[in-house]
Order: structure tokens, then C-alpha cells, then sequence
């Protein structure tokens, strides 16, 4: 009886052994089946350099990412055909097993086989494997390969460049001598040098040859070169672009072409232009007779940036039957420097043919900047002659002249006002005028006889028309004229004619017209489109620019060139445009790369000249905030470390581990604790159950 009683008590203990052990299995069942499947991906950096010229063993971190253990791994590289080099895994790519969130190194071996074309190439790995229950399973991650060095362009400059002369004259030779200097981390292989832009009717070489070759220039190493040139003899002076052609290959053997610009000057330092004027005309005070000399004297002033040359002056009455020269017409001068000054007078004298009035003399000056365009004004001078035998009657006329005239400014802007002081005076010694009428007009030559230009001067607030009452002998009255310039107006000098309408005291009535002189210089404007560059950049990373300009002002706009300015490296930091007529539109593109972190001004700057060699300026100034290049993370931990451990399970069959434990520790601990008797207790009991069930077999 006390067996049978043993024997239920320790079916009893395995039936709870069996649960609980049962239940423990149904979590862990439940666990992995929640775990997932296996799945092999590349950790950690996926960008790896690799060099040229030797074997490249690179190491890479795989990681089973999944829940469950993945067998049989083996991973096998895949490239495009067309990549300059082969790739295999050290070992055959077997990798063996993994389990859940393993990691093993597996080791690439790249050699380059060809001419690498671009900076880095993608490598798929392809993985294959099996879960537990021999399921099969494939994954891929791509890698990429990066020539080391490759992402860095070559760096080279021109250095101790010289034009021998400094500038050149039209028809002229020079030489062209300068170094290529190799600045950058790789050396130049299979150089050739040569001069592009090159036009006949421009610049052109002058014998040797048009390139040079030169078998390599190593890192911090330099060549020398030299070009004859010569200039065309009918250029015009100015700035003219050659570009500096270079073409090698790199130790990858990837082939590069680049050309470097330089301006050579004809005709004057930095391609100026001379700029002549007429100052401190000295015209002849009072009345001259027939035959009677007078002396017309000014200076002519070098306003420009460069010498003028072959200068000539050329006097002419605009009457050449009243008024002819008693010296030479023409005056010559073969040079005249910047900023110097040189005086010419002419003298005259009136003819019997001349009338008691004023005559006009005009001054045509001409002259060049060094080449063959030739640069012309004009500018007027007024003489009283008096000539009684020619008068009605031989009685002497009274003759009204504009004695003194003075603009303010002394160059006026075209579509600006301006003020005209002048003084008008009796010239007769005994006769007074009265009733007098003064207005002006102007008749601006062209080509062509038929066409006349409308008046350029506008008065402002008043007619056309002026009115005194009398002007007594040897008088003279002052008039202070108000006058607009039509924005049109071409810039140069415009002849003014003041035409005078009076009587004199008897009532007879006369006319006079006198001529001034008026410089009108036009505004210059050139519009830029809006355009902007991002403010938060990351360093060597290439910004483009690109915007539109347009010439709206009414002349030509000489000389333009759009500079980049600031601690950024760019392939033309100058670039010369030339001459832009006006309404005539230009686009421009480039693209710079900052070098240096934090805040850095960049300012794009386009310059030009107007028609007085003036350099004006329109300038875009920006800020750029540069950051440090952002290196790539390892988005693999970043992912591991966003998946939290499941403790729950864990937690569970714990406890229940625990529970059974302590279950077991208590039972065996009480049996120890009972007398001995009762083991025999016990067994009786067992055989009096024995003898029952005896009993009940016979029973039956």
C-alpha cells in the first residue's frame, strides 16, 4: 500500500515536471517563431578606398540581423563587366554559420584591371543561406570602391607668366614665356601644351611650334614654356584672351583637359584706352578787322589710361571765305602720355569777304590708342570780325556775341538737367540794340543730308525763346538757361547754335548766331537678374552660378569681365567678356568650390568701362556658411540600438524555471523530514492495494 502511494506521489511530481517543462517549451516556440528568420547584411562602413598598382585585401563586418540562426552562408561579389578591376572573397566566400545578431569578417581582394573612368564603383554581395528547418534564404548589400586620391581633381597653375614686351603694338611680336607648376598630390603624365583662342585677325602665333610636349610633371615639380606671338596690324587696343591648353593623364590613366586663361594687352597697360580733351580754350577778346590776326590757344589734356598716338588737330573756319589761317591748319603730335598736356594755337585773320559779325571756328581732333581705331571730337571757338565796307550804307552794325559760357557740370549726363550761364555782349562802341530776341537750336550733322537729329537740349520750365529789352553800347547782360538732355543723346560734343534776332535804335533790324560747344557723356546701365546661392553649403562641395545680364543703357560697354571673388577655388576666378553693344544680353555660368569652413564672403563682380574709360562696377556679395564634410554613419548599430530586447519572454521562463525549482526542493525536503515507519506504512499500504485489486481481478 505504501509503494502504490509512493509511486502515485512521484507520477504526480513528473506530471507537474511535464507541465511545466511543457510550458517553458511553449514560450520558447513562441519566442523564436516571433524571432523571425535569418537575414545577413554588410555592418558597418560600405565606402572603402582601394589603390592602384597592388592587391587590395579589404575586411568587411557581416551581421545576421535576424532572430534566427542562419546556416550554410556564402557570400559571392557581383560587378558590372565594364569595371577596371576584379573582385573575389578570400576563402571561396563559405562563411559557415551565424547566429541570431553574429557578426564575422569576410575579406575582398580587388585588383585594378583597366583605366578607372570615375571615383568610386558599386560591389553587390549576394548571401545565401538556411534557417534551422533547412528553409533557404538570400539577402544583398552593396558596397562601393573608391580610388584613393581619385576624388581629388588636379591641381595646377600658371606661374611667372611674362609677355616680352609688356604689351603689344598692333603688327608687333612678343613673346609669351611662363611655368605650369604642379601643385597637387598626383603626378601629370604625357603633357602637352598649347595656346587656344586663337584668331587670325586677332592674336596668332609667329613660327615654332603650335604645342609642347612634355613626358610628365611630378608632384610640387614645374615646366617651362614658350610662344611666339603677333598681333594682327589693324586691332584695336584692348585686352584679348589666349587660353592656355592642357591636356595629360593621371596615374589612374584617366585623361584630363583643361585650359587656363590669360590676357595679352595691345596698345596699352591693361587694354586702356587714351582719352584726349580740350582745356582752357583761350579765344580771341574784342573786334578784329579785315586782314587783322588773331590767335585762338588751348590745351589738349591725356585723360586716359595709355599714351595717345599719331594726334592731330585740324583748324577750320566753318566760313572759309570770311575767316582763313595765317599758321599752319594742322598741327601733329606724335605722342602724348597719360595724363600729360600739351598746348596748340592756331592763328587767323578776316577776309575782305568777311561781315561785321561772329564766325565760328572749329578744332577736329583725332588720334589713336596704339592700334589702328582711330578716336575723333570736335570743339568750336567764336572771333568778332569787323568788316565796315562790307555793311549796307558802309555805317558800322552793332554785333550782339555770347562773350562767355559757362556748363555746370562741365560734362553733362544725358536725361539730366544741367545750367547754361552765359553773357551776351554788345560789341559796337557807340550803338546801343534794343528789342532783342535770343533763341537756340541745334542741327546735329548724320551721314546722310536727309536726316537731321531733333534738338538734344530741352529747356526746363520756360520756351525756347528769350527776351531782353536793350543792351546799351559795349554792354552785356548774363543769362542763367535751365536745360534738359534728352536720354538718348549720344555721348560726345554738340555744337549749340544761340541765334540773336534785334534792331538797333533806329529800328533796323539784324540777326547773329553763335555756336557753343556743350560735352554730353551718357549714363552707362548694365542689369543683372536676381540669382542667389544656398547659404549653408558643406566644403568642397561645388556650388553653380548662373544668371543673366543685359546692357539697358544707351552705349556701347567696353571691357566687360565677371570675376569671382573669395576663399573659394574656380576654374576661371576671370572671365573677359569683351564689348557688349547696347540692348545686346549675355547668360554666364561657373562654378566654385569653398575650401574653408565657418563664414566666407563670396562676391561675384562684373566690371566694364563707359565710353570715357571709366571702370564701373556691379557687385553681388554673399555669405556662406560652410560646415565640415559629414561623414557617412553606421546605420547598422543605429538600427540595432533602436531595437529594444524582448526581456518579457526571457522574464517569464525565468520564473517559471524558478517555480519548478523550488517545488522540487520542497518535496524532497519533506521526505527526508518523515520517520522511517512510514516507509513501511507505506508499503503495506501498497500491498493491501495490491491484495484488493487481486481480489477484484478474481471477481471477475
Amino acid at each position: 500500500m505504501m509503494a502504490k502511494r509512493l509511486f502515485q506521489k512521484v507520477l504526480a511530481v513528473g506530471m507537474i515536471l511535464s507541465l511545466i517543462l511543457g510550458q517553458t517549451a511553449m514560450v520558447l516556440a513562441d519566442d523564436i517563431s516571433d524571432s523571425g528568420s535569418p537575414r545577413i547584411v554588410v555592418s558597418g562602413d560600405t565606402v572603402t578606398e582601394i589603390v592602384a598598382g597592388q592587391e587590395n585585401r579589404i575586411t568587411l563586418q557581416v551581421k545576421n540581423k535576424g532572430g534566427a540562426t542562419a546556416q550554410t552562408v556564402y557570400v559571392s561579389p557581383q560587378k558590372s563587366g565594364s569595371d577596371p578591376f576584379s573582385v573575389s572573397v578570400q576563402g571561396g566566400g563559405s562563411i559557415g554559420s551565424m547566429g541570431a545578431n553574429g557578426y564575422k569578417s569576410i575579406t575582398l581582394i580587388v585588383n585594378i584591371t583597366g583605366e578607372v573612368k570615375e571615383a568610386s564603383y558599386p560591389v553587390t554581395l549576394n548571401f545565401t543561406y538556411t534557417n534551422i528547418n533547412d528553409s533557404s534564404f538570400s539577402s544583398s548589400d552593396t558596397v562601393y570602391l573608391k580610388m584613393k586620391g581619385f576624388d581629388k581633381d588636379p591641381s595646377y597653375k600658371l606661374d611667372s607668366m611674362k609677355l616680352s614686351p609688356e604689351s603689344m603694338s598692333p603688327g608687333s611680336s612678343a613673346n609669351l614665356t611662363g611655368k605650369i607648376l604642379n601643385d597637387g598630390e598626383r603626378d601629370m603624365l604625357d603633357v602637352d601644351v598649347s595656346l587656344s583662342n586663337l584668331e587670325t585677325e586677332k592674336i596668332s602665333l609667329s613660327g615654332g611650334f603650335s604645342s609642347k610636349h612634355y613626358s610628365s610633371i611630378p608632384k610640387g615639380g614645374s615646366i617651362d614654356f614658350a610662344f611666339s606671338l603677333v598681333a594682327s596690324a589693324d586691332m584695336a587696343a584692348g585686352n584679348y584672351p589666349v587660353n592656355i591648353k592642357l591636356k595629360f593623364k593621371d596615374e589612374f590613366g584617366k585623361s584630363v583637359e583643361k585650359e587656363l586663361p590669360y590676357y595679352v594687352n595691345v596698345g596699352g597697360v591693361a587694354g586702356q584706352k587714351s582719352q584726349l580733351e580740350i582745356r582752357n580754350m583761350k579765344e580771341p577778346s574784342g573786334v578784329y578787322g579785315v586782314n587783322q590776326n588773331f590767335t585762338i590757344a588751348f590745351d589738349l589734356y591725356n585723360s586716359g589710361k595709355v599714351a595717345a598716338k599719331s594726334i592731330t588737330v585740324t583748324a577750320e573756319a566753318l566760313d572759309t571765305s570770311a575767316v582763313v589761317p595765317k599758321s599752319a591748319s594742322v598741327k601733329t603730335i606724335s605722342e602724348l602720355a597719360p595724363g600729360a598736356t600739351t598746348t596748340v594755337s592756331f592763328t587767323f585773320a578776316g577776309t575782305a569777304a568777311s561781315k561785321s559779325q561772329n564766325y565760328a571756328i572749329q578744332f577736329t581732333t583725332e588720334y589713336t590708342s596704339g592700334g589702328t581705331a582711330v578716336s575723333s571730337f570736335k570743339q568750336f571757338a567764336g572771333v568778332n570780325v569787323n568788316n565796315p565796307d562790307s555793311d549796307d550804307d558802309n555805317e558800322s552794325k552793332p554785333k550782339l556775341i555770347v562773350s562767355r559760357y559757362e556748363c555746370d557740370p562741365l560734362i553733362v549726363m544725358a536725361g539730366q538737367e544741367f545750367n547754361l550761364n552765359t553773357e551776351i555782349l554788345n560789341t559796337h562802341a557807340e550803338k546801343g540794340v534794343k528789342n532783342i530776341k535770343m533763341y537756340l537750336t541745334l542741327a546735329e550733322e548724320t551721314s546722310s543730308d536727309s536726316q537731321k537729329s531733333g534738338n538734344v537740349f530741352t529747356p526746363v520750365n520756360s520756351s525756347n525763346t528769350f527776351y531782353f529789352d536793350q543792351i546799351g553800347p559795349k554792354g552785356s547782360v548774363e543769362k542763367q538757361l535751365r536745360l534738359y538732355v534728352v536720354p538718348d543723346a549720344q555721348p560726345k560734343t554738340y555744337t549749340l547754335t544761340v541765334n540773336f534776332e534785334y534792331e538797333d535804335a533806329s529800328g533796323k533790324e539784324f540777326t547773329a548766331k553763335e555756336l557753343l560747344g556743350i560735352n554730353v557723356k551718357q549714363v552707362t546701365a548694365l542689369q543683372v537678374d536676381d540669382f542667389a546661392i544656398p547659404d549653408m553649403v558643406e566644403m568642397y562641395s561645388p556650388i553653380t552660378v548662373s544668371f543673366g545680364y543685359y546692357n539697358t543703357g544707351k552705349v556701347t560697354l567696353n571691357n566687360v569681365m565677371v570675376k569671382v571673388e573669395g576663399d573659394v577655388e574656380c576654374q576661371n576666378k576671370n572671365t573677359y567678356i569683351g564689348n557688349m553693344e547696347s540692348g545686346a544680353g549675355e547668360y554666364f555660368e561657373t562654378s566654385f568650390t569653398p575650401i574653408s569652413s565657418g563664414e566666407v564672403p563670396v562676391s561675384i563682380v562684373i566690371s566694364y568701362e563707359d565710353t570715357s574709360g571709366e571702370v564701373m562696377e556691379e557687385t553681388r556679395d554673399f555669405i556662406l556658411n560652410v560646415m565640415e564634410p559629414m561623414m557617412p554613419e553606421d546605420m547598422d548599430d543605429m538600427e540595432n540600438d533602436a531595437q529594444p530586447l524582448d526581456m518579457k519572454k526571457i522574464i517569464i521562463s525565468v520564473a517559471i524555471l524558478a517555480l519548478f525549482a523550488m517545488g522540487l526542493f520542497v518535496f524532497i525536503k519533506r521526505q527526508k523530514q518523515e520517520p522511517n515507519h512510514s516507509f513501511a506504512e507505506n508499503t503495506d499500504d501498497i500491498n493491501d492495494d495490491d491484495d484488493d485489486d487481486d481480489r477484484e481481478d478474481m471477481s471477475l
